[in-house]
């Protein structure tokens, strides 16, 4: 059956990847097997190739990614992060609350691989804890993703309710305590920083303007891209020109910076995650998955629940996981959805795209933490499982 063989593929880049072979390779070799099972042509298979590198999408996402590498080198090299951090600290007298609120600052940034973004935040916040790199990618990674069950500008809330045929300010209303509910699972993580008495000024103005001062050019780049609908690169790249001048850069200075600040590596991964991605819709894999599951013997919501799950986990990006599983949802009930279903399968494909290397946030951050991918996963499996679990048992109560 054709789903078994994305399920291998799938199975095998996850061995490889948990024995700690190198991402960019593993990923770019599933992508070469997959296409041999599916009997793609190698015609097709450069074509697709070149469609990944010429897509629009793709081209955006990594310019993105390098003018974020340049800001966060720029705010790191002229102190920024430094100042910032110092200032937030004391304003806030709570390190756990610190490292919760910096990646959920820069999750109001409905971007693709944004906790790049927040990762030298949350290290420079977590610099004298114990904390692990692992525990720093999870805090980083888990933390930002609290608004996407609630706020309207990503990409996945606009689907689901487009899809289902259901008013956006109900679906939002019905997952906005799972926002919440991500806010506290993540404490357990964060009760491994000591409460330590933390040196504080009654001057909160002065505090407050310090942050804001050295926050600007995030807080820029956050209320552009959210209140003035600018385009992710045209935000950065503004900043990042913005403090080129500020700092005067000279074009040597700024080439000798850049060189200093990129990451080719990091932008090679994307690239492969792009292509992978790009081969899966070539081959059709996915359509399998569908008739795989509708031959299981075993109640409708788990059925759709685990192939929202699977889909997540393949994909690795949520908004086109809801694009693909809410069609099936919506055409095998007839059309008549309700809310708890649609929550049920919400949660659940999200919590797939959050289990899987596919997922940009998870790559890009433990990337940055030089972590160990196999714990990061195995710290994601508890609350993930509860917040799975809490809204499977209210699909069983109020459907």
């Amino acid at each position: 059956m054709p789903a078994f063989k994305l399920l291998a593929v799938f199975a095998l880049m996850m061995v490889l990847l948990w024995l700690r072979a190198p991402l960019a390779p593993v990923i770019f070799g599933s992508s070469c097997l997959l296409a041999i099972l599916y009997r793609l042509s190698p015609v097709a298979f450069l074509t697709t190739f070149g469609q990944t590198i010429t897509d629009p999408a793709t081209i955006e996402l990594e310019i993105v990614l390098l003018l974020i590498m340049l800001l966060e080198h720029l705010l790191g090299k002229h102190g920024y992060l430094e100042r910032m951090l110092a200032s937030l600290r004391n304003l806030l007298h709570n390190r756990r609350l610190l490292l919760a609120v910096l990646p959920a600052l820069i999750g109001l940034m409905p971007s693709l691989g944004g906790a790049l973004f927040s990762a030298p935040l949350v290290a420079q916040a977590a610099a004298d804890t114990p904390l692990t790199a692992e525990e720093k990618s999870f805090v980083n990674y888990f933390y930002r993703h609290i608004w996407e069950y609630c706020l309207p500008l990503y990409p996945s809330l606009l689907i689901t309710a487009r899809v289902c045929g259901i008013p956006l300010a109900q679906l939002i209303q019905a997952t906005v305590p799972y926002a919440l509910l991500v806010a506290l699972l993540g404490i357990p993580v964060l009760r491994r920083i000591p409460v330590v008495k933390e040196h504080s000024s009654t001057d909160y103005f002065l505090l407050a303007r310090e942050v804001l001062i050295n926050i600007s050019p995030v807080l820029a780049v956050v209320l552009m891209v959210l209140l003035l609908q600018v385009k992710m690169w045209a935000a950065v790249g503004l900043v990042v020109a913005v403090l080129l001048i500020r700092h005067r850069y000279t074009p040597a200075r700024a080439f000798r910076m850049s060189r200093e600040a990129v990451q080719v590596k990091t932008l090679l991964l994307v690239l492969g995650i792009m292509f992978f991605k790009q081969i899966i819709l070539e081959t059709r894999a996915v359509d399998g998955l569908a008739y795989l599951l509708e031959t299981l013997a075993i109640p409708e919501f788990v059925v759709f629940g685990t192939f929202g799950f699977l889909v997540g986990l393949i994909t690795g990006t949520v908004s086109y996981s809801m694009g693909i599983i809410f069609p099936v949802v919506v055409a095998a009930t007839g059309g008549q959805i309700e809310m708890p279903l649609v929550v049920f399968v919400f949660v659940a494909t999200f919590t797939g795209a959050m289990f899987t290397p596919m997922h940009l946030c998870l790559t890009l951050t433990v990337d940055f933490f030089k972590a160990d991918l196999r714990k990061v996963l195995k710290m994601l499996i508890l609350p993930e499982a509860a917040l799975l679990s809490i809204a499977a048992a209210l699909y069983v109560m109020f459907k």
